[in-house]
């Protein structure tokens, strides 16, 4: 396990994808992506930065163009935004981006790593990865990057923040018990529970949509 959350290619090359809606590639209204677009992390240009494509492959587009790495991207449930993992600051930071590539945004602007930036789904709050406070916390923010606020406050090492479909809880990964484990919280915070509670390394939840 990583606990430098500056150090998530690995886990990006493999969950970096993110997929907003699905069916046509007709262009949506009012600066929406197109149906079943797919953001994605390459370095095809020498550089790893996030492009676009259509879920057919064609239609490739470069999103972020940057002489630092960009990944991690995560589409807003509208499929109106973008957020992601970047170093153009010198750290990792959240970023977060309109569908079009326009009006990047510095949204946690701290001197820690910020990483693996996750909506919830009524697109009001980001969950985010962060080490400043010294070890891997999971916090959330407004879709702003207000307020942030720290639910884990462990000294055991957690991240990788993953809502429920009705934006109720979220379920991390932990090392609190000493390895890698799955655990669920409520979106404030409360009501920890270990879901995996097993000998091997668990990690990275996803859950199931509705």
């Amino acid at each position: 396990m990583h606990r430098n959350v500056s150090n998530v290619w690995w886990l990006a090359a493999a969950l970096g994808l993110a997929l907003a809606g699905c069916g046509s590639d007709s262009t949506a209204p009012s600066g929406r992506p197109a149906a079943g677009q797919i953001a994605f992390t390459t370095d095809r240009d020498g550089n790893v930065d996030i492009y676009l494509m259509h879920a057919d492959g064609s239609g490739v587009t470069r999103l972020t163009n940057n002489p630092a790495r960009d990944f991690w991207p995560v589409w807003s449930s509208d499929g109106t935004r973008i957020a992601f993992y970047s170093e153009r600051d010198g750290n990792g930071e959240i970023y977060v981006v309109n569908a079009d590539g326009s009006n990047p945004l510095n949204l946690t602007n701290n001197p820690a790593s910020d990483a693996t930036p996750a909506w919830s789904p009524d697109g009001s709050k980001i969950a985010f990865t962060t080490t400043r406070d010294g070890n891997g916390e999971v916090y959330v923010m407004n879709a702003d990057g207000s307020n942030p606020l720290n639910l884990t406050n462990n000294p055991g090492w957690d991240g990788f923040g993953a809502w429920s479909p009705d934006g109720t809880k979220i379920a991390f990964n932990s090392e609190r018990d000493g390895n890698g484990e799955i655990y669920v919280m409520n979106a404030d915070g409360s009501g920890l529970r270990n879901l995996t509670n097993n000998p091997a390394a668990d990690l990275a939840p996803a859950w199931r949509p509705r």
